[in-house]
């Protein structure tokens, strides 16, 4: 489940050919309707904000559960243009969670949008290949 990246973690993954036989799918949760709808409580967003690392871990306990599959990512941040829940642009977080394993990660990059999309997503990629590979 990712939000900052804008379904750029997802296209990410499925420009690889055949990854359609591992990825089962991704959700771009957008707003906090859309990460409740998608299985993250009302009281995580209101206690810790859409932006911060218990976000991220329960987005990808959600996903995980949601679609079935073994590992889960969940991706929070600030894309910008301004600061979000007094955050500042270019903040994210990152969980990878697996039946055995959390991976959490502060990520801080530029804060330029497309910069934020590409970094974040791939370090959710390099982190993702470390945790299977680990």
């Amino acid at each position: 489940m990712e939000s900052c990246t804008g379904g750029y973690l997802v296209n990410s993954i499925t420009e690889v050919p055949d990854s359609a036989d591992y990825f089962k799918g991704g959700v771009v949760a957008y707003s906090q309707a859309m990460h409740m709808a998608h299985g993250v409580p009302a009281g995580v967003l209101h206690r810790y904000g859409v932006v911060s690392q218990e976000n991220a871990t329960v987005m990808a306990h959600a996903i995980r559960v949601h679609l079935g599959a073994d590992v889960g990512i969940g991706v929070t941040g600030v894309l910008g243009p301004s600061p979000l829940e007094g955050k500042p642009v270019g903040l994210a977080y990152l969980a990878i969670v697996s039946a055995s394993a959390v991976h959490a990660q502060e990520i801080r990059v530029p804060p330029r949008r497309v910069t934020i999309k590409r970094r974040v997503s791939n370090t959710a990629l390099i982190e993702l290949c470390k945790l299977l590979q680990g």
